[in-house]
């Protein structure tokens, strides 16, 4: 931000795939525009004896983030 109140310039924080959700029910509920999806979950990168690392594969997650901000974006210009 580059509002004076504000010190620092830039921050991170850290969210769930939880969070998005709960985020896209809130605003189906309470808007009478068509909220657009999020990524698919992970339900089979779950499972055990999988050959690779599942969602903690770091493919997957940057593959997820960039899904998650395509989804804040559109939500953020309506």
């Amino acid at each position: 931000t580059n509002l004076p109140v504000f010190k620092v310039k830039e921050c991170s924080i850290r969210r769930r795939y939880s969070d998005f959700e709960w985020l896209r029910t809130e605003l189906e509920r309470d808007s009478k525009i068509v909220v657009p999806p999020l990524p698919g979950k992970a339900l089979k990168r779950q499972l055990p004896f999988r050959g690779d690392d599942g969602i903690f594969e770091e493919e997957f997650i940057e593959e997820r983030r960039k899904g998650l901000e395509m989804f804040i974006n559109k939500i953020q210009c309506r």
